[in-house]
């Protein structure tokens, strides 16, 4: 039985620390580093491994403020203020190979599965609750992350995906959500978003009326933002939860 009062019709789900993990982050922070310090040296700068991972960074940082007050950008955003923090031209030829080094780098690190994420949309699809990622990009777009879902069994389960970097907004804007729930045929009142963040996940679901899970199993966000409705330690609680 779910905890929830109304029958669950559709469930949500962000992607990132609820779904999947990068486990090789310093890798893909590596490979962005070293393409930036390649996009310097074929515009006549040299500059050293420091330097660009300070200017990389410091892009990044940016992305990182804008999007808490709920603004999207992304990879191509981040590797045009990296250029600028060198003194260089975001608009020169070096642009686009920089730019998808930064999106695809995430295909060289281990980008994971948390155990049971699969066995949680098979249940849902069994017990036939329609189910859809709803997912702020940042430096790895949309067409990326369908392929890091993909190879994890994780994309054929989902029935609908919606990406910030397509869409230009970021949770917890309603719209997103909102065309989840069209998309899924379902009422907010019969469905559920599950997440790591309170900002974007919990609040993003509340906004349009669902009830909401925090799930904890890659990120335990204790802050002071309102909590769910529920919060699940793993892919098993979350299961039990929903009922499947």
């Amino acid at each position: 039985m779910s905890a929830f009062s109304q029958p669950i019709r559709a469930v949500t789900f962000d992607c990132w620390q609820t779904l999947i993990y990068e486990a090789d982050w310093v890798v893909a922070h590596g490979l962005r580093v070293k393409a930036l310090e390649r996009a310097a040296h074929e515009a006549g700068r040299e500059v050293e491994t420091e330097e660009a991972r300070r200017a990389f960074d410091s892009a990044w940082a940016r992305h990182m403020k804008l999007w808490s007050g709920e603004v999207a950008t992304g990879a191509r955003e981040v590797a045009h203020w990296a250029l600028e923090e060198l003194g260089l031209d975001p608009h020169g030829d070096g642009f686009p190979p920089l730019l998808e080094a930064f999106e695809e780098a995430s295909h060289s690190g281990r980008v994971c599965a948390f155990d049971g994420a699969r066995d949680t949309l098979e249940r849902l699809r069994t017990a036939g609750v329609g189910c859809a990622l709803i997912c702020d990009t940042g430096l790895t777009p949309g067409r990326v992350v369908r392929q890091l879902l993909d190879r994890q069994g994780l994309l054929e389960p989902l029935n609908e995906t919606f990406f910030s970097d397509e869409w230009s907004l970021t949770k917890p804007h309603p719209r997103l959500f909102e065309a989840a729930l069209d998309a899924l045929g379902a009422r907010a009142e019969e469905a559920v978003h599950v997440g790591d963040l309170r900002r974007t996940d919990v609040a993003g679901g509340r906004r349009v009326g669902m009830g909401t899970v925090r799930i904890t199993v890659g990120n335990d966000d204790t802050g002071a933002l309102p909590e769910a409705d529920h919060v699940a330690g793993s892919h098993a609680d979350l299961v039990a939860l929903l009922g499947v």
